[in-house]
């Protein structure tokens, strides 16, 4: 009998445990989220021509916004700056989308929306609600493209594809150690062991 006790003692504190860790590490990826600025380009369709246009669309706004964000140092500048600017960028989208040859309207918003779980090269974004500067051409059917904003991350790693040595360096300081650990898909071994710890502490 005191077996079958005990048993079930060491089931609740590991279920205890595992809750508790599961909890911090939630409130962690909500204020790591709190943190950040996301772009949202959605294209109209998935149709080749249409992810070309929004692809041209990111583009052309990266290219004429990029140094005006690139100098913000923090996000509620940089919000700020983009609240400035939304006309200018729906505009610039909207001239991009009929050079290609369609009339398309364009919508820009600043909106806190959900996101989900995304692998961006060697990074994690956890699933969660972001700020982001959402541009949305003709029918917002389609696939989109999304980068972050602030920190500063768009703007070197639309270029080259990939995440950046640079951008790795203005996420951690933008994060805190445990949070930058969450985002690092190159570190997400070092959570299980904290996990571990966790469990061997409530045990003791």
């Amino acid at each position: 009998m005191k077996f079958h006790k005990r048993v079930i003692l060491a089931a609740a504190l590991v279920l205890t445990a595992l809750t508790l860790t599961v909890t911090a590490m939630q409130q962690e990826q909500a204020a790591m989220a709190r943190k950040l600025i996301r772009l949202h380009v959605v294209a109209n369709s998935d149709s080749d021509y249409d992810q070309t246009v929004k692809l041209q669309v990111r583009d052309a706004i990266l290219q004429e916004y990029g140094t005006l964000l690139t100098e913000c140092e923090s996000k509620e500048e940089t919000l700020a700056a983009l609240e400035g600017v939304k006309q200018e960028i729906c505009e610039t989208a909207l001239a991009e989308v009929i050079a290609a040859g369609y009339d398309y309207p364009v919508s820009v918003s600043l909106v806190r929306e959900e996101f989900p779980f995304k692998k961006y090269d060697d990074l994690i974004f956890p699933a969660g609600v972001y700020d982001a500067l959402r541009i949305e051409i003709g029918e917002a059917e389609g696939q989109n493209w999304w980068c972050v904003l602030y920190p500063q991350m768009c703007f070197v790693d639309a270029a080259w594809g990939y995440a950046t040595e640079e951008s790795h360096a203005r996420l951690e300081n933008t994060l805190t150690e445990e949070e930058f650990l969450i985002v690092s898909a190159l570190e997400q071994e070092k959570i299980t062991p904290r996990i571990k710890l966790k469990l061997l502490e409530l045990w003791q």
